[in-house]
């Protein structure tokens, strides 16, 4: 009967691939298989040095860096990430958090991670937007690693302007300073995942890693659904 309906649904709004725009079919989500499969894949977790490890070495202290696929400002997949972060579509968001996070637990990752924190957005931005679109990233992961997403363990200070045009050292003032960790008794000895849904610069992962080593005896790793292309160099 639940599939039955669930046609029904379809036939009258059907339901597309975010990237090809074909109809999915019934268990299929999001994305067609043909696109999942050809999802640009950054597999840096198969690696030693990487564009995502680079960003941060020699400035903070950390266990692991993923990113799920590259980002370019004309590619197909770009679109995943303007409608997770601008179209509403958080529950995509989700979809790719848990795809990711599968792909990465069937590679032996994740495995020691015992919190899942987002990247915060300021109250009003996420007020006008209806919710973190980092945090449906991360509850995505929660759903196959099984541990817990702590929405508010960071804060931030200020609302932060906007990061796009500004050079490396732009970023990183506007960041610097920007997040604060809410319950500093959470994070006491444990391995944190800090998620967000796409790095440039790194700037804003790490003014939040800083704020968390900064604040307890902890170890971070970091993951994103994307790195942009100028990265992978």
């Amino acid at each position: 009967m639940k599939k039955q309906i669930g046609n029904i649904i379809d036939l009258f709004y059907p339901r597309t691939c975010r990237v090809c725009g074909r109809m999915l079919l019934t268990h299929e989500e999001f994305l067609c298989l043909h696109c999942i499969h050809n999802i640009p894949r950054t597999d840096f977790h198969k690696k030693e040095s990487h564009p995502m490890e680079q960003l941060f070495r020699g400035k903070i202290d950390i266990q692991d860096a993923y990113a799920f696929f590259y980002f370019t400002q004309h590619g197909d997949y770009r679109r995943l990430i303007h409608n997770i972060k601008y179209k509403g579509e958080k529950r995509c968001g989700k979809y790719l958090g848990s795809l990711f996070a599968s792909e990465l637990l069937k590679e032996g990752k994740l495995q020691d991670i015992d919190i899942i924190a987002p990247i915060p957005l300021h109250h009003s931005r996420e007020r006008a937007r209806g919710y973190n679109q980092s945090e449906w990233v991360a509850k995505g992961i929660a759903d196959v690693i099984g541990k817990e997403v702590y929405s508010h363990l960071l804060c931030r200070r200020k609302k932060n302007e906007s990061q796009t045009h500004k050079s490396l050292y732009e970023r990183w003032l506007n960041t610097h300073s920007a997040f604060y960790v809410q319950e500093t008794s959470k994070i006491k000895d444990k391995h944190i995942l800090l998620v967000d849904d796409v790095v440039t610069t790194g700037a804003t992962l790490l003014a939040c890693a800083e704020a968390l080593l900064k604040s307890g005896n902890c170890k971070i790793s970091l993951l994103t659904l994307a790195i942009t292309q100028q990265n992978n160099k």
